[in-house]
């Protein structure tokens, strides 16, 4: 493996502050002179042109050629009191390929297409406006922990029958899980261990409740899941509460990052907040715009299951591939201006959900908590603004998010 740009470093494998809250000049860079760089340092590739990243996630001449990696640290797989999370995350969907992906897909694609999510819609519009009741007689707020995330996570929580009111411990337990997400090779027991153990907790938390469900099924999605384990051969045990594990993660993490990302990319382009005041059947577009400006969530893997030549690069059997997802979708190649916001942009073919049989399972979901969540906000409360620009981004950097958003109005 030869390296086309030996002054540029890896980013990913020592994410320093800086980094974290302006990593696009970085990204630029490699996109400029390395678009498939190899990191000596966390010996994998990354990928930060948009065609490339394309390639990998959707063609089909490279479907065979590229396997699905699971959204956690290998390093799992060497350590042994990793052994109950290392199980449980063999079987989520988002680590499967076909034909294993098809068949959880289809069972829990039910829950999440277009048409179910939209009867959805009162039930979203009735907590937004509940949380902003809440807090309309404060002069300042938390924006991120009051409001960004409570909303997703009562909606997931009401999906698949858990009780809302757990969501501080459902909040632990997912950034336990999502510390995992960075592709670092680099040995942190601490880290393993956290997250082994919150997806422990996890799974003890879910089995009495699927438990409950053989006896009283509702209408929720734990039940149709039970339904479906219950005819055979469809789902197991272990694979329902895993997917639960994910879907539990999985379907507020993200969404609480792309609703803080858009309230702030807004307050901090004074003129595209005031469009959107005078056209509010721009929110549509607007989110999508948020999804390609700040994506939520920055990196996907796959690993090549034998050598292939890439960029001009040639990629080994087994090489991982990080495809920075915030990157291709800030190409000038396909995004004309692409570090200005423009909640106008149109055609806007991001790649914020990814692509292919893995493009998100959430992604309609999503867009329209962020749609209601930002909308209303903004519709409710249009004095709001920020009250310190002293702002830090969490870690992981894989998601992307603020960590608090202090806002007054």
């Amino acid at each position: 493996m030869s390296n086309p740009a030996t002054k540029l470093i890896d980013p990913l494998h020592h994410v320093t502050p800086e980094f974290l809250q302006d990593p696009y000049p970085t990204m630029q860079r490699l996109r400029s002179e390395a678009p498939v760089f190899w990191s000596d340092k966390g010996k994998y590739w990354i990928i930060t042109r948009y065609s490339d990243a394309h390639t990998i996630l959707r063609d089909q001449s490279y479907e065979k050629g590229l396997s699905r990696m699971g959204q956690v640290n290998p390093l799992v797989n060497l350590i042994p009191p990793a052994s109950e999370l290392r199980k449980s995350t063999s079987h989520w969907m988002l680590t499967q390929n076909p034909p294993d992906h098809t068949r959880l897909r289809s069972l829990l694609n039910k829950a999440f297409t277009p048409a179910m999510v939209q009867q959805m819609r009162p039930d979203i519009q009735e907590i937004a406006d509940r949380l902003i009741e809440s807090v309309r007689g404060k002069r300042q707020v938390e924006l991120v922990s009051e409001y960004a995330f409570v909303l997703p996570v009562t909606v997931i929580a009401a999906m698949l029958g858990v009780p809302a009111e757990d969501r501080d411990k459902f909040h632990k337990w997912s950034h336990a899980l999502t510390e995992m997400l960075e592709p670092r090779m680099t040995l942190d027991l601490g880290r393993i261990n956290r997250a082994n153990e919150a997806n422990k907790e996890l799974i003890e938390y879910l089995r009495p409740l699927v438990q409950e469900r053989r006896k009283n099924p509702r209408n929720d999605l734990i039940s149709a899941l039970v339904e479906a384990e219950e005819q055979g051969s469809k789902l197991t045990e272990d694979e329902l509460l895993a997917n639960c594990v994910l879907l539990l993660v999985a379907g507020h993490e993200t969404t609480v990052n792309l609703i803080g990302n858009g309230v702030l990319a807004l307050l901090r382009n004074p003129d595209q907040l005031e469009l959107l005041k005078k056209e509010p059947d721009l929110i549509q577009s607007a989110v999508e715009e948020f999804l390609r400006y700040e994506s939520p969530i920055q990196l996907v893997r796959r690993v090549a299951a034998y050598d292939m030549e890439l960029g001009g690069q040639k990629i080994d059997k087994d090489d991982m591939l990080v495809v920075l997802l915030g990157a291709c979708n800030r190409d000038p190649e396909v995004f004309p201006n692409p570090d200005k916001l423009d909640i106008r942009r149109s055609p806007n073919k991001h790649i914020a959900f990814s692509e292919g049989i893995h493009f998100c399972l959430g992604a309609s979901l999503a867009r329209l908590e962020g749609q209601i969540a930002i909308s209303t906000l903004f519709k409710e409360l249009p004095d709001i603004r920020l009250a310190t620009e002293k702002l830090e981004f969490k870690q992981p950097f894989a998601l992307r998010g603020l960590k608090e958003m202090p806002v007054s109005f």
